[in-house]
């Protein structure tokens, strides 16, 4: 049975008034990856409310994280029940985990995607699904399926708006007063840099392409920071190999025509349509030969889920879709 606790029983063990009872169920509940943002939010939401509060939040959380992690180091889980004392032998790993959760606030050299995540929030879709996230600044972001958006916890920088996108996302950026840049960051070698403008990112596996709807944006890629200036109704595309290529006058909107549940394809080959397919509902799509994977489509579809999609693109391109457990096979007739 998972464990579950209020606000005020956290509260309580953070000052220190918890018996060992309600300390064992603090930390099987902080264990659980599924609390962690509740965790956080409850952990800032106590810092603000405390006497002392620091207002470097940053810091303050830090803070917190180390002085659990220090009385979960005091402890030997004990329990104490009808005047008895017993050790506790858990099955969470709890110090494991909170010695990890405090001593990687002390670290930098896990990457940029996987920095500490009490300073930043994520937001993730699943597949299938879409959201618009409403950032801080004004500013919002339409997040497609099986993406992910991270942000600051605690607000902007002084010197830039800076978020991490995994996935794809259509960006429509506010301007502020004090002209503060706005970067997205897909890689350690790859970001977008804008003021006020509106554009869509895509960065999955098989590529990373940008299309600006509105306003201007610049585009810094590979390690040497090379950089391409976009105007409204550019396409930038970085392959594989790290070169970029800039099309332009393309129809960008069909670019983020997924908030609609609408699909736009314009001579996509089927071997596309398979890999975002996968991409977007988590569906792996197989194609019988080489000739199949070869042709393609144009058209604008309407869907709410990839079945529906690939039977009107089956009966368009006269092919046979087999279902097979969890994938989906595409063949010639």
């Amino acid at each position: 049975m998972r464990t579950s606790i209020s606000k005020y029983t956290l509260f309580e063990y953070l000052s220190g008034r918890s018996n060992p009872l309600e300390k064992q169920l603090v930390m099987e509940w902080i264990s659980n990856p599924e609390n962690t943002e509740t965790f956080y939010e409850w952990l800032l939401q106590y810092e603000m409310q405390s006497p002392q509060f620091h207002p470097d939040q940053e810091k303050a959380i830090v803070s917190l994280l180390q002085k659990i992690n220090e009385n979960v180091s005091q402890d030997e889980d004990y329990i104490e029940t009808g005047g008895s004392v017993y050790v506790h032998k858990t099955k969470y790993p709890v110090k494991r985990i909170l010695s990890i959760a405090a001593c990687v606030l002390l670290t930098v050299g896990a990457g940029w995607w996987f920095r500490d995540p009490v300073m930043y929030k994520t937001y993730q879709t699943g597949y299938g699904q879409t959201t618009d996230i409403f950032l801080e600044d004004g500013s919002k972001v339409a997040l497609n399926a099986n993406s992910s958006l991270k942000v600051p916890r605690f607000g902007f920088s002084s010197d830039a708006r800076e978020v991490f996108l995994a996935g794809e996302g259509e960006f429509s950026v506010s301007h502020t007063v004090d002209n503060k840049r706005f970067i997205v960051k897909t890689s350690e070698k790859f970001q977008v840099e804008v003021l006020g403008t509106q554009f869509s990112v895509f960065a999955r596996p098989r590529g990373t392409k940008v299309a600006l709807i509105s306003g201007s944006v610049r585009v810094d890629y590979d390690s040497k920071r090379r950089e391409v200036m976009m105007e409204p109704g550019d396409l930038v595309v970085l392959d594989k190999q790290g070169e970029v290529q800039v099309e332009k006058n393309q129809d960008t909107k069909t670019f983020s025509s997924w908030k609609e549940q609408r699909y736009v394809f314009d001579g996509t080959s089927l071997n596309d349509i398979a890999a975002m397919v996968e991409e977007n509902f988590g569906i792996p799509v197989a194609i019988a030969d080489q000739e199949t994977r070869l042709r393609t489509i144009t058209g604008n579809f309407k869907t709410k889920n990839a079945d529906e999609l690939l039977k009107t693109i089956s009966e368009a391109l006269d092919l046979k879709m087999s279902v097979s457990g969890d994938s989906i096979l595409l063949s010639p007739n």
